[in-house]
C-alpha cells in the first residue's frame, strides 16, 4: 500500500473505523456517516496486524458535513471534510 500514500484510517476508542482520503496537507474526505465520538485519523497505516514506523495519528481539529439543501439534519449527501 505504499504507493497509496494519501488513503487514512479513522477509528475510536471502540475500534470503529473508516477511511478517508487525505486530499491536502490539512484536510481529509470521508464519509459523514464515518463521523464518531473521540475520533482519531492515521496515515501511514498499511496492515491492521503490522506496525509501520511511518504511522501518525492526528486528533481532528474541525469537521464540516455536506447537508442537504432542504433540511439541516438530512444526510442526503454523505460527505465530511476534517481538518
Amino acid at each position: 500500500i505504499n504507493e497509496h500514500r494519501s488513503l487514512v484510517v479513522l477509528f475510536n476508542s471502540s475500534g470503529a473505523l473508516c477511511g478517508g482520503t487525505l486530499i491536502n496537507q490539512e484536510w481529509v474526505l470521508t464519509a459523514a456517516h464515518c463521523d464518531m465520538p473521540n475520533m482519531q485519523i492515521y496515515l501511514g497505516v498499511h496492515s491492521a496486524s503490522v506496525l509501520n514506523d511511518d504511522e501518525q495519528a492526528r486528533d481532528p481539529e474541525e469537521k464540516y458535513f455536506c447537508l442537504s439543501i432542504n433540511n439541516d439534519t438530512e444526510w442526503d449527501k454523505d460527505i465530511m471534510l476534517i481538518r
